[in-house]
């Protein structure tokens, strides 16, 4: 069970409390605090005192980011399995037993089981979607092969998974360049292995002011558009699914073209370098010489009304 904290505090002691109460007995505790500039050290280290609990405490003296921080606490795991949290999430109390029991049951080409999870406030009062339901519209939760599903963006909590280690040896670590971990990994363990989802919630993720995907939309956007480029760089995207994703991460770019982020050019260079868009290259190149995105809406909207004329005679 992996723990890790930064700036958390308020937050820290209900989520250890929920890792000790688990049901499930035989696991071995890491916790990571990646320089914390508040007191969660110190409230680590009174609540291990008080609980006389067994860990490995792996204390930063620079922040690290949480890639950098999960790769080196798993580097120090020696189990099975792995699950983890952030230090402001909870855990419910039968979740790793619970988790474990279906893994057993699984052949070796299943590698995470995930489940959704209830939200909470910085109160702890649920809200009321779910981690799930707050992001995508799935009729039914992807299980097997779900490398199509995660293309169209990410639905798996972190905390709400438990991962077969064997996953890591085969794929590799988390990508320390990336801001953070989930995402692109799941998609990297799908290329390989199947995911099942177990139906009942496991954890509670808190919504509060200091979450990353809260305090700061538009670099979430941004490094979205990184972990989906390394889709393409990293091959075996079908014609279809190499389609569906080039205009997913133009979407994304417009967005960002829109809130005029200086970053966009290098993104569209980069998604036409992988694919060869002609629209990717055109706001590519109206985005590096700073012309507004509302002209470049104007242009664009000319240009494809050019196009579809051009069908038009071509036809006749």
């Amino acid at each position: 069970m992996i723990v890790l904290c930064y700036n958390q505090s308020q937050f820290v002691e209900e989520t250890l409390e929920s890792v000790k109460a688990q049901s499930y007995k035989p696991t071995e505790l890491i916790l990571v605090d990646d320089c914390s500039t508040d007191d969660s050290v110190a409230v680590i280290e009174a609540w291990l005192q008080k609980n006389g609990v067994e860990c490995t405490f792996i204390r930063h003296k620079e922040n690290q980011g949480i890639c950098k921080s999960l790769n080196e606490a798993i580097s120090n795991a020696t189990g099975k399995y792995l699950s983890m949290i952030a230090s402001d999430d909870v855990w419910v109390r039968d979740k790793i037993e619970r988790q474990v029991a279906i893994m057993e049951s699984q052949s070796d080409d299943v590698g995470v089981i995930y489940s959704d999870a209830l939200q909470i406030d910085d109160r702890g009062r649920t809200l009321p979607k779910t981690l799930i339901a707050s992001s995508r519209n799935l009729p039914k939760m992807p299980e097997g092969k779900i490398l199509g599903s995660l293309l169209e963006g990410n639905f798996i909590g972190g905390q709400t998974t438990l991962v077969r280690r064997s996953c890591y040896d085969r794929v590799g670590m988390y990508d320390e360049d990336l801001p953070w971990e989930d995402w692109d990994m799941w998609m990297r363990i799908a290329r390989h292995y199947s995911f099942v989802y177990s139906p009942d919630p496991s954890a509670k993720y808190r919504i509060h002011g200091k979450s990353y995907s809260h305090s700061d939309p538009i670099r979430m956007l941004r490094e979205s558009c990184k972990v989906c480029l390394k889709q393409f760089a990293l091959g075996g995207l079908d014609t279809i699914e190499k389609s569906e994703h080039t205009e997913r991460l133009l979407k994304m770019s417009e967005r960002l073209y829109s809130e005029n982020d200086g970053d966009t050019s290098e993104v569209l260079l980069a998604l036409w370098r992988a694919t060869g868009n002609k629209r990717a290259w055109w706001m590519h190149r109206f985005s590096k010489c700073r012309i507004s995105f509302r002209n470049w809406r104007r242009v664009d909207a000319f240009r494809m009304r050019l196009r579809r004329l051009r069908g038009v005679f071509n036809g006749a």
